[in-house]
């Protein structure tokens, strides 16, 4: 996550160009009210910035590379919510035997159905976005390979741009636990909101090198991936 792991190479396109494109692909889905327009985040300051990074690097927010999409919950005394249900909706607790794999896949979930998702606040996220527990406890994270919904006990990120590689964020995401921490609120438990979750500032590093950080890391941890 400081640019050591893999040799620097000057003819990598640097990040800054790679959000330059993220930034108009973003207005693009905006014209074409695929999404909505949010409030612009607010810049990186000197102090949360843990450590430097090449030049050819960039700090930026989250919620500047992807969607951050929050969960729900259908009555769950409402049967006709979760009767023959399809979706999968995935808790912090389904997460927990998760911890060490970067891909999602344990199907022993609760699934709502249609008519569930139609009356809460869940939200239908596309495959192949990142979730991640909010609360009890913050920091799970999986890549999920399938439609989902969740709880609100997670948070998720759907990466705008195909270019930046989901593995290297979800290492990127991981190392940013103690941070995620210092954003949450709460007594009884921790738990970080949407709004403080798109924040969380990672280093993203060019295309390349990304890819290559995260197959060094694949190696280093042994974690346990299937290719997506």
């Amino acid at each position: 996550m400081r640019g050591k792991l893999v040799k620097q190479d000057p003819n990598d396109e640097p990040a800054s160009a790679l959000l330059e494109k993220i930034k108009a692909e973003k207005e693009q889905l905006i014209k074409e009210k695929k999404i909505k327009k949010s409030k612009p985040l607010p810049p990186i300051t000197d102090d949360e910035k843990p450590f430097d990074i090449p030049d050819n690097w960039e700090w930026v927010r989250l919620g500047k590379i992807g969607i951050i999409t929050s969960g729900g919950t259908p009555k769950t005394k409402e049967e006709k919510y979760w009767e023959k249900g399809d979706i999968p909706w995935i808790t912090p607790a389904a997460m927990s035997s998760q911890d060490n794999k970067i891909l999602f896949d344990n199907y022993q979930i609760k699934y709502i159905n249609k008519e569930g998702l139609e009356h809460s606040s869940a939200k239908l996220i596309p495959r192949n976005s990142l979730v991640v527990s909010s609360r009890a406890p913050i920091g799970y994270v999986n890549i999920v390979p399938f439609d989902y919904t969740t709880n609100q006990g997670c948070k998720s990120i759907t990466i705008f741009d195909k270019r930046i590689n989901k593995e290297y964020i979800y290492y990127a995401i991981k190392y940013a636990k103690p941070q995620m921490y210092k954003r949450a609120s709460g007594t009884t438990f921790k738990e970080i909101s949407a709004g403080k979750f798109e924040q969380v500032v990672v280093p993203l590093p060019p295309v390349k090198e990304q890819l290559s950080i995260a197959r060094i890391l694949d190696y280093i941890f042994n974690i346990s991936r299937k290719d997506n």
